[in-house]
């Protein structure tokens, strides 16, 4: 398992950095439709694994909200506009097919949080186009990625106790702690090799904050599936799962340094 988490890290990492630090914020937006609707479509494989019309409906509806979240640069009245036809349509296959109306809400309302929920992805081309956006796609990356290792290394070393067990029984507190440790460390870095306009404690707080928030999305993502009886959400990336797998740390945390960006 680790050889594949190493494999497939050598082949994204370098990837990820020339989307991300490339010339043109189109390849990042490009990526973005990419991930997202392969992450809508396993969500509503998770969601609907015997409805194949809730399924389909499910995916056309959550691709075309991302692809116009992934294709503007803020928030704004066109992602309403299609925040909007998307429960519009979601809605009218409630009322217009023979199924029980409480059943259809159910699933209206499942699927219409499963495409809010992977739609936080836009808020990475949303801080690219800020100014020093690449630099702080950068941060929260590598943020998650050195936390995530730090917690793998602490909870196999001191992991006896168990951080959320009936949520997702792997995790531990040894390994919640080498996160944050991890995070605080990326955070440091951050201000010496890159950020020195920016107070060295400002920049600790903040990865561990997002670190932290990261974790909560990994647990929220780990209900998910458990919810739906799901052990992964899908194979896509050798040793890491599907894409939900692998973004559900990064979501809470961009979406915040975003609105940090923007507040500040």
């Amino acid at each position: 398992m680790l050889g594949a988490r190493l494999a497939t890290a050598a082949v994204a990492i370098p990837l990820l950095i020339a989307i991300i630090f490339g010339g043109s914020p189109f390849w990042l937006s490009i990526l973005i439709v990419v991930l997202g609707s392969v992450a809508i479509f396993e969500f509503m494989a998770m969601a609907f694994p015997e409805q194949a019309q809730e399924r389909i409906l499910g995916v056309v509806c959550g691709v075309a909200v991302v692809v116009v979240a992934a294709g503007s640069q803020a928030p704004g009245l066109p992602l309403m506009a299609a925040f909007s036809a998307a429960i519009g349509v979601l809605l009218s296959a409630v009322v217009l097919r023979p199924v029980d109306l409480r059943a259809g809400l159910q699933d209206c309302a499942v699927a219409w949080f499963g495409i809010t929920y992977v739609t936080i992805l836009a808020h990475f081309v949303w801080l690219r186009h800020l100014p020093d956006g690449p630099y702080w796609i950068g941060f929260v990356v590598a943020n998650g990625m050195a936390s995530d290792t730090g917690a793998y290394f602490a909870g196999r070393a001191f992991g006896n106790r168990k951080l959320l067990p009936r949520v997702s029984p792997g995790k531990t507190v040894a390994g919640a702690v080498g996160n944050l440790a991890a995070a605080a460390l990326v955070g440091a870095l951050a201000h010496f090799f890159v950020f020195a306009s920016h107070a060295l404690a400002t920049l600790i707080v903040l990865a561990v904050v997002i670190a932290a928030v990261g974790q909560l999305g990994d647990l929220c993502e780990s209900a998910i599936k458990r919810a739906f009886g799901s052990k992964e959400s899908g194979s896509i990336f050798p040793g890491h799962g599907g894409v939900l797998d692998r973004i559900d740390s990064l979501l809470f945390p961009v979406a915040i340094l975003y609105y940090y960006r923007v507040l500040a």
